[in-house]
């Protein structure tokens, strides 16, 4: 069952740093104890974009059930807030961009990823998101975007990261692009009315950008760091310490989830309703999935890190070693 997570004030470090500490025996608030009348509840947190369908395929195919798991799906915005989340026992498990874990690693929250989840495009031309500007604004490559509003989900996160690399790669100042933060679906209409200049989106609302004549600027993820892993699932180190059992059933039906959308895309598709429920049927059938697979990409996310620490997202080298399993 899916519904909206609360909007999660932010916590203060001390509490987190605490909650983040490897000792004590207290269960997590967000884990629930395994009953003999049926299986484990799990907690986790989810992005209301096109990539869930995916868990909800897994969850359909019984991958969960098979480790004595029962889902309770919950969404949020961004990464970054269902951080706090899973740090405080709210939820058990989550996503998230490697640049927020890398974030939340380096002020001593210690979140450890636990398996994959989905990636950028290796190759190819196209990406699964994009900077999108209107037709005819003059806007039509990544140096352009230097002095602009372009809208992203989060600050200081994924969007905005590859987005300056994209514009210092195209030769524009990427210090000059102005940022403003949207939720996904608003984003068309703020395009739409003219109150940002361009907006970074991923499928659908690209696929259908593009369908209405708006133009693609850049494909940063592909421009900066091509098939950089986009989500990340993990959890907390408490959780990890008292329940153990719990992470390795949870880590092996992620990973069958993974096995079987990568050879599956018609039927992560076919679940998309069940995130998006505003989509045609027919229109979920066209989108570009990402790439799902077990492989964590090391190499991107260290690149990543150094673009981090280039652009001031990061004060020190980015602890990869430590957030990955």
């Amino acid at each position: 069952m899916a519904r909206k997570v609360r909007r999660l004030v932010p916590v203060l470090a001390v509490a987190l740093l605490a909650l983040s500490a490897c000792g004590g025996d207290d269960e997590p608030d967000g884990a629930r104890g395994a009953s003999e009348d049926g299986p484990r509840e799990v907690s986790v947190g989810m992005l209301p974009i096109l990539p869930t369908a995916a868990l909800y395929a897994g969850i359909e195919e019984g991958f969960f059930a098979d480790h004595g798991l029962q889902l309770k799906v919950e969404t949020g915005q961004g990464g970054a807030a269902l951080l706090p989340a899973v740090m405080a026992g709210q939820l058990d498990f989550a996503t998230s961009n490697p640049v927020s874990l890398l974030q939340a690693r380096e002020k001593g929250l210690q979140v450890k990823v636990v398996t994959s989840w989905t990636s950028a495009l290796s190759e190819g031309d196209t990406d699964i998101n994009g900077v999108v500007a209107a037709a005819g604004s003059g806007i039509e490559s990544a140096a352009d975007l230097a002095g602009k509003r372009v809208a992203i989900n989060t600050l200081n996160g994924m969007g905005d990261l590859t987005i300056r690399e994209a514009i210092r790669k195209d030769g524009g100042d990427p210090g000059a692009v102005k940022f403003v933060e949207l939720p996904f679906p608003d984003m068309p209409a703020a395009l739409g009315q003219g109150n940002v200049d361009a907006v970074w989106v991923p499928e659908p609302f690209l696929g259908s950008l593009r369908a209405d004549g708006m133009t693609v600027v850049t494909y940063p993820s592909k421009d900066a760091v091509q098939g950089h892993p986009t989500q990340l699932f993990f959890t907390s180190p408490k959780l990890l310490q008292s329940e153990p059992e719990l992470v390795k059933e949870m880590t092996a039906a992620l990973e069958e989830t993974l096995e079987f959308a990568d050879a599956n895309p018609d039927a992560v598709k076919a679940q998309i309703t069940k995130v998006l429920p505003q989509l045609p049927p027919e229109a979920a059938e066209k989108v570009q999935l990402e790439e799902f697979d077990t492989d964590l990409r090391q190499a991107k996310i260290e690149q990543l890190g150094s673009l981090m620490q280039q652009y001031g997202l990061l004060e020190k080298t980015a602890d990869v070693a430590g957030l990955l399993p």
